[in-house]
């Protein structure tokens, strides 16, 4: 049995909640093509994947996690799900959508921004619609560790006789990076009926579950014999977050590896990993992530988000821009999703 046969029989075996309507649309990006063109540069030929496009919430790639994270958390007699990210996370609101959807409590510890996105960024974008789905929001001050207010509360919860389910930051388990994988498996598909063999998909890397969900199945294709797929990560957190990009993909890739039983180990070899779009910090906007947001949004029609893909995105610019990719090449680029977040950092657009 192959690799990626042994994959899908692992994925088979896992308990998962349908909570998306797959495969999610995969389409050219012609006008952005056209408009780089224009500017000089010799591009390649650019496709996206549009898990944007998702049913739950305002939509996006978490969904796919959250089949395989919820469908754990059930089965485990959760009565309650608890979860963290910054007040303009996409992967809470996701939660908050999916806990709704399946009729669960949902409490959500949200990092404030320090300082401030905007005069009213702890009541817009992101936060307003976890309010509007019906979590229960924990304002976490700049600083404090929410992951330990998330535990302390887990802990009230368990006297009060409740069950509650603590959903790690991005739903970044080895279970969820089931789904991340199972989208990579999805685009390759999707791009063989277009005739073509993707040479890289450009990737967000936040809590790295998603990366790391592309980098075992890029790697699984590879040893088994099939097309390298060089998979460009973009870093958002920044290297002054406590673990590094590099590590947190590939500790996610290792554990994932083993939790699918595979020989030997996953490596970084398909791996190009960039730290230089991150801009002034996680969720702070700069000029040319603006920019790269005004562009797509003018030749395509579509909205990126400030937080992750339209730093992923500024990234991938500045490669085509660079001729980084030979112009008979194919990039596939992942859209993740975010687009409430723009709302709270509107004065910046």
């Amino acid at each position: 049995m192959s690799l990626v046969d042994r994959i899908r029989d692992k994925a088979a075996r896992t308990p998962r909640l349908p909570l998306g309507v797959w495969p999610t649309p995969f389409m050219p990006m012609n006008g952005l093509r056209r408009a780089l063109r224009e500017e000089g540069a010799d591009c390649p030929a650019l496709w996206v994947k549009r898990e944007d496009l998702t049913p739950l919430g305002a939509g996006g790639n978490k969904v796919r996690k959250l089949e395989y994270v919820l469908a754990k958390a059930v089965a485990e007699g959760a009565d309650v799900l608890l979860n963290t990210g910054e007040v303009q996370s996409n992967q809470v609101v996701q939660t908050a959508a999916a806990a709704a959807h399946e009729g669960i409590p949902c409490e959500l510890f949200l990092g404030r921004t320090d300082p401030p996105l905007s005069e009213d960024d702890q009541e817009t974008g992101n936060i307003l619609l976890c309010r509007i789905l019906g979590a229960r929001i924990h304002l976490v001050p700049p600083g404090e560790d929410r992951a330990a207010a998330m535990r302390a509360r887990a802990e009230e919860l368990k006297a009060e006789g409740r069950r509650p389910y603590v959903i790690p930051r991005g739903s970044s388990t080895a279970e969820g990076a089931l789904g991340s994988l199972l989208c990579f498996f999805e685009l390759m598909e999707q791009a063989k009926e277009r005739g073509f063999v993707p040479d890289a998909v450009a990737v967000t890397v936040g809590s790295a579950g998603t990366t790391a969900g592309f980098l075992v199945g890029a790697q699984a294709l590879s040893l088994d014999g099939g097309p390298e797929v060089t998979i460009c990560g973009f870093d958002s957190f920044g290297t002054d977050y406590p673990v590094l990009a590099q590590d947190r993909i590939m500790q996610h890739a290792e554990e994932f590896w083993r939790f699918l039983e595979m020989p030997g180990s996953c490596t970084d070899r398909l791996l190009r990993l960039s730290y230089d779009f991150v801009g002034p910090g996680y969720s702070r906007p700069y000029p040319a992530m603006i920019d790269a947001v005004r562009l797509v949004a003018r030749t395509e029609g579509m909205i990126l988000d400030p937080n992750y893909t339209g730093k992923a995105m500024t990234g991938m610019l500045d490669m085509l821009r660079r001729g980084l990719f030979p112009p008979q090449a194919n990039v596939v680029y992942m859209h993740t999703g975010g687009l409430p977040a723009l709302f709270a950092m509107r004065r910046h657009f």
